[in-house]
């Protein structure tokens, strides 16, 4: 599975990204040693489409009536999706298409689902067929509709699955899936699903195994203030010109960002008021930084202050 690496997928975690290049979530299956189990599990989260489980969708056109016959792969379907029955995907079928009832479709010798169009005009009847031919090829039979395939991986007798997908959720709830143990790369979706805490760690977690494949090794306190720096708002803000706006109030801080013109003339437009005591204002100031030993000023007690008398100094001779 081809995953975005590198500069793109740093930029992506800085930036906060609403939408990722390569969303993958890391299951845990209940059998983690086992490979059969791992590919039941993987069966019940990949979307499988009627497509892909039917040997034949085909039109049958009588004097009386007019129907659509979809006969099932069984061969197929015990190998991969076991679960999968003819009336598993009738309900399917009257799931997606909410035009049909249940009198329209009918099961037969466990394989076969007859579909009968609606009552329509018998000019239009050819065209309904046709139109209804294309749709059934497209129901979602067995998985979660929005993962688009979930790969096996094995690392020291273990298996699990990389899910390329965004339902963190779903993957979570899905039978056969250790929850605790399930993980997304996406941050926007773990802080919806999870948290503000579980996006904080797992933003420190991404920048970090982003850096080790590439043999860097970066302090962990850096990762941790970025980490503390984007979310101590209750919300994943990315460091671009908009989160930073939502991050700071401070007329110099902005202005030291970007748009830096614009910032000043807007802050003095409307009689802004800057208390300095950033770091990036008290630079911009030319002023002691409160932090560190800038933290305290040394005062001379004056409760105290001996009678000093001044004179020119002695002539030696």
């Amino acid at each position: 599975m081809n995953i975005t690496q590198g500069v793109p997928r740093i930029k992506e975690i800085i930036n906060g990204a609403k939408n990722i290049s390569t969303p993958v979530i890391t299951a845990k299956p209940e059998c983690k040693n086992d490979v059969r189990s791992a590919r039941v599990v993987k069966g019940r989260i990949e979307k499988s489409v009627l497509g892909e489980v039917a040997k034949s969708i085909k039109m049958e056109m009588t004097s009386r009536q007019a129907s659509i016959v979809v006969t099932l792969d069984m061969e197929r379907i015990q190998t991969l999706h076991p679960s999968i029955t003819a009336e598993s995907v009738k309900r399917s079928i009257l799931q997606y298409l909410k035009k049909l009832k249940d009198q329209h479709i009918r099961t037969s010798d466990g394989r076969k689902i007859i579909i009968f169009p609606p009552e329509t005009d018998r000019n239009k009847l050819h065209f309904d067929l046709h139109s209804l031919k294309a749709m059934l090829a497209k129901v979602i039979v067995k998985g979660i509709s929005t993962v688009e395939r979930a790969v096996i991986r094995e690392t020291k007798g273990e298996f699990d699955l990389l899910v390329e997908g965004k339902n963190l959720q779903a993957v979570m709830c899905a039978p056969g899936v250790v929850g605790r143990d399930t993980t997304s790369n996406h941050i926007a979706k773990v802080e919806e699903t999870l948290g503000i805490e579980a996006a904080r760690i797992k933003i420190i977690e991404e920048i970090q195994t982003t850096m080790k494949n590439y043999k860097m090794n970066i302090d962990m306190r850096h990762m941790m203030l970025l980490a503390d720096l984007m979310t101590y708002r209750g919300e994943v803000l990315g460091i671009t010109r908009f989160g930073i706006q939502m991050m700071k109030e401070s007329v110099l801080m902005l202005a030291s960002f970007e748009k830096t013109a614009d910032h000043l003339f807007n802050a003095s437009f409307n009689g802004r008021h800057d208390d300095i005591e950033g770091v990036g204002e008290c630079i911009i100031m030319g002023i002691p930084i409160k932090i560190g030993t800038g933290v305290l000023k040394v005062r001379q007690s004056v409760q105290h202050v001996p009678n000093l008398t001044y004179a020119m100094d002695p002539i030696l001779s």
